[in-house]
């Protein structure tokens, strides 16, 4: 891992241009609407402490819990009675929710006024209608470490919940108990990911770390309209880390580390990672074109099925 150590050169740096419709999470005085989906694991009460805490980040949260039905087996009365509860009687829904409030209460040691839904389906499905109806901008839920064999086989309620949502989407492990300190921005100088870099820059605590970790392969695979690679080839990857440290920086306490490493992106931010030991990690979704994504592979889900990080997920603004 190199870690760049930047002065600034004595020409002036011109400004980067203005990244637009740049969300407003976590600014002081501001508020918006956050989407807390629970489900039944051990990653639930880490996901309640963390909203609980974004409270003072202008939080306001309401939650969710999604019930799968699945295909009763004949001859188990049990799993008819269930089945026939979950889709014909309100008493269901309405025990979970008082389980959601007890939960929530005992975990943070004060009953929350939060709205609490339980409903049936298909889970991703369930949270990304219901954040898109109630005008959420922020979905909270738990995320799972899973092993090589889980990885390969397919997808999860996160992964699925994160190629669906047109939000950010905070992935909470149970080591983050409440706001991250240390935080790491995957970045490629992109639009979308100096937004990520924003928004972690906006949720560090004062005295808190930001640290921008860019990885290229040997030969980069440049897209038209990437704004990111143009500016690198423009100025340089020492130029670029000191726009985007200067951006993110403004008027905040934080500091900002660099890091720059060659190969497999994904593979070399989990190197990153574990070198760096963060918090959280924060990493624009992005949407590339087919031959870029056959090359590359989805470097976001790489890092979700690997489930050793809290992770913020951005898709681009409007991507939906």
């Amino acid at each position: 891992m190199t870690t760049e150590t930047v002065e600034t050169p004595v020409a002036e740096l011109k400004p980067l241009p203005v990244v637009h419709e740049v969300r407003h999470l976590f600014r002081p005085g501001t508020s918006f609407k956050l989407l807390l989906a629970i489900e039944n694991d051990d990653n639930a009460r880490a996901a309640i402490r963390v909203t609980d805490a974004l409270i003072a980040r202008g939080a306001v949260p309401r939650v969710i819990h999604a019930t799968e039905l699945m295909t009763p087996v004949a001859g188990t009365p049990d799993s008819m009675m269930f089945f026939a509860e979950a889709v014909l009687g309100e008493e269901f829904h309405e025990a979970l929710a008082r389980s959601l409030r007890k939960l929530i209460s005992s975990t943070v040691g004060r009953a929350q006024p939060w709205p609490v839904q339980s409903v049936t389906g298909e889970p991703s499905f369930c949270i990304t209608q219901e954040a898109q109806a109630q005008n959420s901008e922020l979905l909270v839920m738990g995320i799972h470490r899973h092993g090589a064999f889980e990885q390969a086989i397919g997808e999860n309620t996160a992964t699925r919940v994160i190629a669906k949502a047109a939000v950010p989407v905070l992935g909470v492990r149970p080591a983050l108990s409440g706001l991250p300190r240390r935080i790491m921005v995957a970045t490629d100088f992109g639009n979308a990911s100096r937004e990520a870099a924003h928004l972690a820059a906006n949720l560090a605590d004062p005295g808190g770390s930001v640290i921008l970790v860019h990885a290229s392969l040997p030969t980069p695979i440049v897209e038209e309209g990437d704004e990111g690679a143009a500016l690198i080839q423009r100025e340089g990857i020492e130029h670029a880390f000191l726009h985007l440290t200067d951006e993110i920086s403004e008027g905040k306490s934080i500091q900002v580390e660099t890091v720059c490493r060659t190969g497999d992106a994904g593979a070399q931010l989990m190197a990153a990672a574990a070198l760096v030991s963060p918090d959280l990690i924060a990493i624009a979704s992005q949407r590339h074109h087919l031959i870029t994504r056959l090359i590359l592979g989805s470097v976001t889900r790489k890092l979700v099925r690997e489930g050793s990080w809290s992770m913020l997920i951005t898709p681009p603004v409007g991507s939906h």
